[in-house]
C-alpha cells in the first residue's frame, strides 16, 4: 500500500497588509483554473495578483499549490519556504512544505515542517497523518540500515520488508536503496461527503447551526432549503442565477468546512438578525469574515431572508413593528379569565342597593373577590419563581434540576420525541465551559387554575455563543409546582 501524503489545499488567511487592493477577478480565475487542473493558467493569474500585491499570502499559497500539482517541486519548495519565512504561524503552508520535502526525499526536513504544523494547530488532521507517514518511512529506513550493519539481524530486515510492503516502496530487504524510501507524489485531496445532516429550524440558533452543517456536508438541496422563497440575493442577482451559482460552489470543492463563532441573535417579532464570525475552508480556498443573516419565522420553521455584511443587513419590518413583547402582551390581555373572576370587559350593571340582604358597600360582598385576587397574585409569583429556578438550573448546568422544570407532558418542536429532546438538552446544558442565563420583564397570564402562560426577555451567554430573545412558555401546575409544557 502506498503512503498517500495529504496536502491541505485550503489557503491561509491574508496576514500581511495589502497595498493597492487585490485583483479579485484574477484570484477567482486562478481558483477556477486550479479546480480544472489548469496549473499553468492558475500560475499566470496568480502572478498577476502578486505583481500588484507581493505579500498576498493567499495568492502565494495558491501559487505554491499549483506548482506542486504541476510537478515543479523545486519551484513549489521555493514558494513555500519563502511563505513560511514570512508567515511562520501558517500551519497550512508548513503542512504542504512537509509534503514537498518528503517528495524530495528530505524526510528529516519533512518531519521538522510537519511537527511545526502540528505545533501551531494540534487539530490539523492532514498534518498529523502526514507526520505519522513520515515516522513510518523513517522507521523503515532505520530497520533497513540495521539489517545492513548486522548481517545476522534477520528481525530488523523482516521489519524493514514489512514496512516496505506497507508503504509500497517495492524495496527488497537489505538493499542499499531501502535506507532511502521514495515518498509518493503530492496527490489532490480526495472528495469527502458526510452522512445526511438532520436539519433543525425550530429556532434561529438551531437554524444557523443546521445551515453551517449542511454547507460543510455539501448537501446542496439541504443548503438551499434553508433559504426562504422570499430570499433576495445581493448585487441584484436573480434568485435562479444565485441558486445555480450556490449549487456549483457548494458541490464543486473536494471538501468544505464551515465553522461559526461569536454569534449574536436579536429578535424583532417574527424576524431575527443573526451576526457571527464565519470561517470557511475548502481544498482550494479559505477565508474568515463577520457575517449576518436575517431570518424569518414561518409555519415550517426559521428560514434565511437576507445574507451579507452586518452593516448591510437589517430588518425588513419597521422599527415600530409589533415586537415579541407587545404580541405577548396582546395575547395576555385576550386570555380567558379565571372562572368566577371579574372580566375587564364585563359591562353588567352593579347590584342594586335593595338586593335582598345585601348592601353594595358591605364587607361580605368584597371578601371573595379579595381572596381570589390574592390567590391569583400568589399563583403569578409561583410561576415567576418557577421560571427563575429553571434559569438558575440552566446557568448552573444542573441537568437534573433543569429537566425537572419541564412537565412529563412537554411537547418538543418538530415532532421530536421527548427522549430525543431530553438527550439533546443534556448535551446542550453540560457541553459549554460556562453558561449565564438572565430573564427579565416576566409577564404572566393565568389561563385557569392549573395553566399559565408567561413571556419574558431571555439573555443566554456561554463561552462560545450568545443570544437575546423574547420567549413565551406555557406552564401547568403538577406535583405541587409549575412546570413548562410548551415553549416558543
Amino acid at each position: 500500500m502506498t503512503i498517500r501524503f495529504k496536502t491541505s489545499a485550503a489557503t491561509a488567511l491574508i496576514v500581511a497588509a495589502l497595498s493597492g487592493g487585490v485583483a479579485h477577478a484574477d484570484m477567482d480565475a486562478a481558483r477556477d483554473a486550479l479546480s480544472r487542473n489548469d496549473y499553468a493558467s492558475a500560475v499566470e493569474q496568480l502572478n498577476a495578483v502578486l505583481a500588484k500585491s507581493p505579500n498576498n499570502a493567499e495568492a502565494r499559497f495558491l501559487k505554491g499549490l499549483a506548482l506542486a500539482r504541476s510537478g515543479d517541486t523545486a519551484a513549489a519548495l521555493d514558494t513555500f519556504n519563502a511563505l513560511v519565512a514570512d508567515n511562520p504561524e501558517m500551519a497550512e503552508a508548513w503542512n504542504n512544505l512537509g509534503v514537498l520535502r518528503a517528495r524530495n526525499n528530505d524526510l528529516e526536513g519533512a518531519q521538522t515542517a510537519l511537527e511545526k504544523a502540528v505545533e501551531i494547530n494540534p487539530q490539523h488532521g492532514p498534518a498529523q497523518e502526514n507526520l505519522g507517514d513520515i515516522y513510518v518511512a523513517m522507521a523503515q529506513g532505520a530497520y533497513a540500515r540495521a539489517g545492513e550493519l548486522e548481517s545476522d539481524n534477520a528481525i530488523a530486515r523482516a521489519k524493514s520488508q514489512q514496512l516496505a510492503e506497507f508503504i509500497g516502496g517495492g524495496m527488497s530487504a537489505g538493499s542499499a536503496s531501502a535506507s532511502k524510501p521514495t515518498p509518493p507524489a503530492v496527490p489532490n485531496v480526495t472528495a469527502r461527503r458526510d452522512a445526511p445532516v438532520d436539519i433543525d429550524t425550530s429556532s434561529p440558533q438551531s437554524t444557523l447551526q443546521s445551515w453551517a452543517a449542511v454547507w460543510s456536508a455539501q448537501d446542496v438541496d439541504g443548503y438551499l432549503s434553508m433559504y426562504s422563497p422570499d430570499f433576495v440575493p445581493a448585487d441584484g442577482m436573480s434568485r435562479s442565477a444565485w441558486a445555480a451559482q450556490r449549487r456549483d460552489r457548494v458541490s464543486s470543492p473536494a471538501r468544505i468546512d464551515v465553522t461559526l463563532s461569536n454569534t449574536q441573535i436579536d429578535r424583532r417579532g417574527e424576524q431575527a438578525l443573526v451576526k457571527f464570525n464565519q470561517r470557511y475552508k475548502s481544498d482550494t480556498y479559505q477565508d474568515s469574515e463577520r457575517k449576518a443573516l436575517l431570518m424569518q419565522e414561518t409555519a415550517d420553521g426559521w428560514q434565511i431572508l437576507r445574507e451579507g455584511d452586518p452593516d448591510a443587513i437589517d430588518y425588513t419590518v419597521s422599527a415600530d413593528a409589533p415586537q415579541s413583547e407587545s404580541v405577548d402582551s396582546q395575547r395576555v390581555s385576550e386570555a380567558p379569565p379565571v372562572d368566577g373572576a371579574p372580566s375587564a370587559d364585563d359591562s353588567s350593571p352593579e347590584p342594586s342597593s335593595n338586593t335582598a340582604g345585601q348592601n353594595a358597600n358591605a364587607e361580605p360582598a368584597s371578601a371573595p373577590a379579595q381572596m381570589q385576587a390574592e390567590s391569583q397574585a400568589q399563583a403569578r409569583q409561583a410561576v415567576e419563581q418557577a421560571l427563575k429556578d429553571w434559569a438558575d438550573a440552566w446557568a448552573a448546568q444542573d441537568v437534573r434540576r433543569y429537566l425537572n422544570a419541564y412537565s412529563d407532558n412537554y411537547q418538543p418542536k418538530n415532532g421530536t420525541s421527548l427522549t430525543a429532546w431530553a438527550k439533546s438538552r443534556d448535551q446542550a446544558v453540560k457541553g459549554p465551559a460556562w453558561i449565564r442565563v438572565d430573564i427579565s420583564d416576566i409577564q404572566v397570564s393565568l389561563l385557569g387554575d392549573d395553566r399559565a402562560q408567561a413571556s419574558f426577555n431571555q439573555h443566554y451567554k456561554s463561552n462560545s455563543y450568545e443570544d437575546r430573545e423574547r420567549k413565551r412558555v406555557t406552564l401547568v401546575r403538577e406535583d405541587g409546582g409549575w412546570r413548562i409544557v410548551r415553549e416558543s
